[in-house]
C-alpha cells in the first residue's frame, strides 16, 4: 500500500513525540516528580485603570466566624498604572464594626483594617476599577501577640517618657502611627502584632529621634534599642529692635540627611515644635539628628515669623532676627453664600473663613525646595461685608482661598513694608491690594 508523504513527515513525527512525552511522564511519576504549570502573572502595567473611584463592600468577622463588634479603622493604598506613569493614593477610611461600604480611588488596591483588639488585617491586591463594585469581601480579624520596645541610653539606663509610635508595613506602604504604651521604666508595648514588619519611631528629650524596622515582630517579644545622645544646638532669637523674643517656637517642616554634600532621604512635617525660647530669647534644641539638615520657621507668640534652613546638631551661638510684625487685612463683599465654613475650637463655633497659604523656600543638598504654611482665619461677617486679619505675613508668595476663588498675590503687592489690605468681590472676582491704614478711632471705623 502506497503511503502519502504526510504519513512520513507529519503523522510519524507526531506519534513519536507522543510516545516520548508518555514515556517521560511514566518515568517522572515513578520518581515522584510532578509537572507544575507556571502561569505568567499579569503585570500591573497590563491592567488599565480608568480615572475614578470603585466601590468596596464587605463584612468584618472574627476568627471564629462571628461578626466583629469592636471599632476598626479602615485605610487603603491604591496605585493606578497609566502607560509609563503611576498615580498613588492613600487615605484613612471610616471606623466600622461588622461591615463596610466605601469608595476608593481606582487601581491596584490594598485595604487595611487596624484594631486595638486584633492584629492588623488586610485584603489585596484588589483589581479595583472606576465605577466598579466588589461586594463579597471578607476581613477576618485574628488575635496577635504583644511587641515590647526597650529603650536605653549608652550606659544601659532606661529612657522614660519617650514617645514611641509605629505602623505595620503592607505592600511596602505604611499607615497611621499607633502609639506604644509604657509598661515599665523604659519599656513600651503595642498589643496584637503579627508577622507584618513594623516601622517604629522614637522621640525622647535629649536624644536623637530615630526610626527602625522590626521584622517578624510576633517572634521577637522584646526588642532592645540604644538611643544616641543629641548634640544640643543653641542660640538666641531677637526682634528688629534687638530685643530678645520670648516663647518663640521652632517649627520643623523638613529633615534631610546630608551625605557628602548631597541629600539622601528626607522626612517632612507640617510644623512640628522642636524647641522654644526662654524669657531671654535663648533656645536649646536637643532633638536634632547628626548629619541632617533641619528647615522650618520660627514663630513668635504675636505671629512674627522667619524661616530657618540647614540647621544642624551641635551648632552654637546662633542668632535669628525676627522681622517686624506684618498683617494681611481683608474686606470681602458680594455673595456670602459662596464662602466655606469650618469649626474653630477656640471660638467653639462654626464660622465662614479664608485660608491663607504662604510658601517659603529653603535648600538642602544641592537643590532648592519649598514648603507652605497654612492659616485658617475666621471671618467677621456684617450685613454688607466680611473682614479678617491674618498676622504673620512673611513670605513673598501668598495665596488666599476665599470660597471657590484662589487669590494670588504678585511682587507689586509687596511694595510697602507695612500691613496689607486685600479687597475682594465675590460676585465679580475682582481684587485690589493696597497698604493698610488702621482707623484712627472707633467712630471712623464705624463709618
Amino acid at each position: 500500500m502506497q503511503r502519502s508523504p504526510a504519513f512520513y513527515f507529519v503523522y510519524i513525527p507526531i506519534a513519536m513525540m507522543l510516545l516520548f512525552v508518555f514515556g517521560l511522564a511514566i518515568i517522572l511519576m515513578a520518581t515522584g516528580t510532578q509537572f507544575v504549570a507556571t502561569p505568567v502573572p499579569a503585570t500591573p502595567a497590563d491592567i488599565v485603570y480608568e480615572e475614578g473611584k470603585g466601590r468596596l463592600k464587605g463584612k468584618i468577622i472574627l476568627e471564629d466566624g462571628s461578626p466583629n463588634t469592636e471599632k476598626v479603622q479602615l485605610s487603603y493604598d491604591s496605585k493606578r498604572f497609566t502607560g509609563t506613569s503611576t498615580s498613588s493614593y492613600s487615605a484613612t477610611g471610616p471606623r466600622v464594626t461588622d461591615s463596610f461600604d466605601l469608595e476608593v480611588q481606582s487601581g491596584e488596591t490594598y485595604l487595611m483594617a487596624i484594631s486595638s483588639n486584633s492584629a492588623p488585617a488586610w485584603l489585596g491586591p484588589l483589581e479595583n476599577h472606576a465605577d466598579g463594585l466588589i461586594d463579597d469581601l471578607v476581613i477576618v480579624l485574628k488575635k496577635g501577640v504583644p511587641l515590647d520596645i526597650s529603650l536605653t541610653d549608652e550606659k544601659g539606663n532606661p529612657v522614660i517618657d519617650a514617645n514611641v509610635t509605629g505602623f505595620p508595613i503592607i505592600n511596602n506602604e505604611g499607615g497611621s502611627h499607633n502609639p506604644f504604651k509604657a509598661t515599665q521604666a523604659g519599656v513600651y508595648r503595642i498589643e496584637n502584632v503579627n508577622e507584618l514588619t513594623y516601622k517604629i519611631f522614637v522621640e525622647a528629650d535629649g536624644f536623637e529621634p530615630t526610626s527602625f524596622k522590626v521584622e517578624k515582630p510576633d517572634t521577637v517579644g522584646l526588642y532592645k534599642k540604644e538611643l544616641v545622645k543629641a548634640s544640643p544646638t543653641t542660640g538666641t532669637v531677637i526682634g528688629a529692635d534687638n530685643q530678645p523674643v520670648a516663647n518663640a517656637k521652632f517649627l520643623l517642616y523638613v529633615r534631610a540627611m546630608n551625605v557628602g554634600g548631597n541629600s539622601s532621604g528626607t522626612h517632612g512635617w507640617s510644623g512640628k515644635e522642636i524647641g522654644v525660647t526662654d524669657e531671654q530669647g535663648k533656645f536649646v534644641l536637643d532633638e536634632l539628628i547628626a548629619d541632617h539638615e533641619h528647615s522650618g520657621i520660627i514663630e513668635a507668640p504675636d505671629k512674627r515669623r522667619v524661616p530657618f534652613a540647614n540647621l544642624t546638631a551641635g551648632s552654637t551661638g546662633l542668632v535669628f532676627e525676627m522681622p517686624p510684625l506684618r498683617t494681611l487685612h481683608g474686606r470681602i463683599t458680594g455673595d456670602f453664600a459662596q464662602l466655606h465654613e469650618r469649626y474653630f475650637n477656640e471660638l467653639k463655633e462654626k464660622r465662614p473663613y479664608v485660608k491663607v497659604d504662604q510658601e517659603f523656600t529653603y535648600s538642602y543638598g544641592s537643590s532648592n525646595h519649598s514648603n507652605t504654611v497654612h492659616d485658617y482665619i475666621p471671618l467677621d461677617q456684617q450685613a454688607a461685608e466680611a473682614t479678617f486679619a491674618c498676622p504673620g505675613i512673611f513670605s513673598e508668595k501668598v495665596e488666599v482661598l476665599i470660597g471657590p476663588y484662589r487669590v494670588e498675590f504678585n511682587p507689586n503687592d509687596y511694595a510697602s513694608q507695612g500691613d496689607l489690605l486685600l479687597e475682594f468681590n465675590l460676585e465679580t472676582g475682582e481684587k485690589t491690594v493696597s497698604s493698610y491704614k488702621a482707623p484712627a478711632n472707633l467712630s471712623e471705623q464705624e463709618n
